[in-house]
């Protein structure tokens, strides 16, 4: 049922001081909403109330009611030009220069569909073209956190994931328009539809079992980025986007990537296919001229330190046609190249991923990790691990002077993560560049970025019985695990 406003003098003050507060890009102090952009440079939305009352609002400073909705009424919106016209039921209720509104009454639930999904919280249609879910951060996770992890994983894999997530869009809260879209771009959000969906309510119980938890490193807010899987080792932000050096995102060993389905993967490329990934790469980014014939393939592993990075994922990437010179930095390389992640290598050459770390990722202190019945890495006290000779007799590591592990890496004292001579040795060799003049098969690790928190290395943990401060603790202590925190934002 539709009610059509006479005047614009029906909005109430407490709605008035929110949607200016909106307007401005700023929060009611009763809550903390975020904005979420749906999509952009829309011409005409359609939405249509599923459930509760809303109240449309427009006009020239956009605070006048045009019109309130209830369930079942269907609202569309066409921007022209520097303006929106607003219809009920095909009904015209107005037009607004600035932006439509379309806003929550009353405490029950309120549900809009939007795109065949739905949504809790209110809409906020801009005459520039965005469509924004606007609704409390909390609310926000709900179709958030079963987006990115399966409900049935770990409940402490899940506590980490909501509160990552948390911390990610309250870090990017302040946008000039929105704050976080719905994709993987930030993270993805599939609104009240996936709150519903199978599990949902485990999903709802990591949510509040976290509530309000913000993770914060020396006294700010952590940047929690995340991705599916690091391949057995994360990455140092500035080797993947450039940059300063952020002292929570180091590279860390992430073993339990073992058990991910994209764990090691392969793809060969022939060389017209490698002209073909150039010239996409030229198109993508504007490049002029033409590639021509594919000539040669560039990898560099050398990070922002000059050093090889300390995964082993290739920073920069150089094709050379007969014609033109294509080049990838950081992250932009597996974007150009196809792959999944940046840690790859070309097969059989001398540079290898971190796909299977060498035993020095994995010691550290007095801890090793050792492969149970079921192939599953365990975290151990190294001193429990048993050595058995050739002839069947056994010996406790812990009751030895000295036990010593062997790779091709070199020489490991166990509990100490050294070398026998005392010196540490890197994690992965020596920096290098590949060159290559033809087709090439190329193998690699992992999914993603590689920065911050590795989702399938944390489910691992969490299996291993880590909880997830532990787990948070491990991905983003960085360069001192003491100053990570987490702090309760209202």
């Amino acid at each position: 049922m539709v009610k059509i406003s006479k005047t614009y003098c029906r909005l109430l003050g407490l709605l008035a001081m929110t949607l200016l507060l909106l307007l401005a890009g700023l929060r009611p102090a009763l809550a903390v909403n975020i904005r979420v952009c749906l999509q952009s440079g829309v011409s005409t939305a359609e939405l249509k109330v599923a459930a509760g009352t809303y109240r449309i609002n427009g006009g020239a400073l956009s605070s006048a009611l045009l019109a309130e909705v209830d369930e079942g009424d269907t609202i569309r919106t066409v921007r022209n030009g520097s303006s929106i016209t607003v219809y009920v039921n095909g009904q015209s209720v107005g037009t607004s220069g600035v932006s439509v509104s379309i806003l929550a009454v009353g405490g029950g639930d309120n549900i809009l569909t939007y795109n065949k999904k739905q949504y809790r919280g209110n809409f906020s249609l801009l005459t520039n073209g965005y469509v924004l879910n606007v609704l409390d951060l909390e609310e926000y996770l709900y179709g958030v956190v079963g987006q990115e992890l399966t409900y049935s994983y770990p409940e402490e894999a899940l506590r980490a994931q909501a509160i990552v997530a948390r911390s990610y869009a309250y870090f990017n809260m302040g946008g000039t328009y929105y704050d976080v879209g719905r994709s993987t771009a930030d993270q993805v959000y599939g609104g009240y539809t996936a709150e519903k969906a199978a599990g949902g309510d485990v999903i709802v119980a990591a949510v509040d079992s976290t509530a309000h938890e913000v993770l914060y490193y020396d006294g700010k807010v952590v940047e929690a980025v995340y991705c599916s899987s690091a391949g057995g080792h994360t990455e140092d932000n500035e080797n993947v986007w450039g940059g300063a050096a952020v002292p929570y995102l180091r590279g860390v060993a992430s073993p339990y990537d073992v058990n991910y389905n994209y764990m090691d993967w392969q793809v060969d490329y022939s060389a017209s296919k490698l002209a073909e990934l150039a010239k996409a790469q030229m198109k993508r980014t504007g490049q002029e001229g033409s590639f021509g014939n594919f000539v040669y393939l560039e990898i560099s592993y050398l990070g922002a330190d000059g050093q090889q990075t300390n995964s082993g994922r290739a920073t920069k990437v150089t094709m050379v046609g007969s014609g033109a010179k294509v080049v990838a930095e950081n992250d932009a390389v597996r974007q150009m190249m196809g792959l999944r992640s940046n840690l790859f290598a070309v097969k059989d050459s001398v540079i290898t991923p971190a796909a299977k770390p060498e035993p020095a990722q994995v010691v550290a202190g007095d801890e090793v990790y050792v492969l149970n019945a079921s192939g599953n890495l365990q975290k151990r006290a190294w001193g429990e691990v048993i050595a058995q000779d050739s002839s069947g007799a056994q010996q406790i590591l812990g009751d030895l002077a000295k036990a010593f592990l062997y790779s091709s890496a070199g020489q490991y004292a166990l509990g100490s993560g050294q070398s026998a001579s005392g010196e540490e040795k890197p994690a992965v060799q020596k920096p290098a560049t590949v060159t290559i003049t033809g087709g090439v098969t190329l193998v690699g690790s992992g999914y993603g970025h590689g920065v911050g928190l590795s989702q399938f290395g944390a489910v691992g943990m969490a299996k291993d019985g880590y909880s997830a401060m532990e787990i948070l603790r491990h991905y983003y202590g960085g360069e001192n695990p003491n100053l990570l925190e987490v702090r309760k934002v209202s």
